[in-house]
């Protein structure tokens, strides 16, 4: 009898892609009650700026962390095809995300907030631990922990429901909101080739939970910039007066 008749061939396992959500969906859960509580607070007026601020400092920081991540990358991409892979996804990604900062201080200025205003405005001790990390991990270990970075910050694109329902309580118009808008219909497009990116790429275990590790500090620390800034409305008041 022919053994291999009884055989069956092994299923594939999971993708890197899938086994990243699977460890973001427990380790990211409170990201997700920050932001539930964010959203459903009284005083959105004030705190809608605040985000959007809050989204500047963040987004300004994205594609200078992004170039070092390439530079990084392809300084040992001839020894490590994961860097190829990584240098590749950066020089497209950049070009993609290019901008958004300006965008944003131009959104902030249809609220009535000066771009000179926000670009003086010191980021928290948070925001700067949340980006800071990034660069400790490119540097002192691999690049690859900035696709944990990019993955959280990409993985929860606001609805269009959701920038209405803004639009709508806060009373700011509509060009406010602009980015946050674009941000909603373009982060599932580039969640996809995120995904794909990632599945392609041979990474040992140690890489993909550093990716997890770097999501999860992405969202812990996230998390806590949303709870300051309703604990901590001060500098929207003053802007605002």
């Amino acid at each position: 009898m022919n053994n291999n008749a009884l055989t069956t061939p092994a299923s594939p396992g999971p993708s890197n892609s899938e086994l990243l959500q699977r460890t973001t969906e427990i380790t990211c859960s409170p990201l997700y009650s920050a932001y539930s509580r964010f959203w459903a607070n009284h005083d959105l007026d004030r705190l809608a700026v605040a985000f959007l601020i809050l989204m500047h400092q963040l987004v300004r920081a994205s594609v200078p962390l992004m170039e070092v991540a390439r530079r990084v990358a392809d300084e040992r991409a001839e020894s490590d095809p994961v860097c190829r892979g990584i240098a590749l996804y950066m020089t497209r990604h950049i070009e993609e995300e290019r901008d958004h900062d300006r965008w944003l201080l131009d959104d902030l200025e249809a609220a009535a907030i000066e771009r000179e205003t926000v670009l003086q405005m010191v980021p928290s001790p948070t925001v700067a631990s949340l980006v800071g990390a990034q660069y400790y991990w490119i540097h002192h270990h691999h690049p690859v922990a900035l696709l944990g970075y990019i993955r959280l910050l990409e993985g929860n694109p606001p609805s269009a429901d959701h920038v209405e329902r803004l639009k709508e309580l806060t009373h700011l118009p509509d060009d406010a909101f602009r980015t946050y808008r674009l941000h909603g219909e373009l982060d599932p497009l580039h969640l996809r080739e995120f995904d794909e990116m990632l599945d392609a790429l041979p990474l040992s275990r140690s890489q993909l939970a550093l990716v997890g590790t770097s999501a999860t500090h992405t969202a812990h620390f996230l998390a806590r910039c949303l709870d300051q800034l309703e604990r901590e409305p001060q500098h929207t008041l003053d802007l605002q007066a």
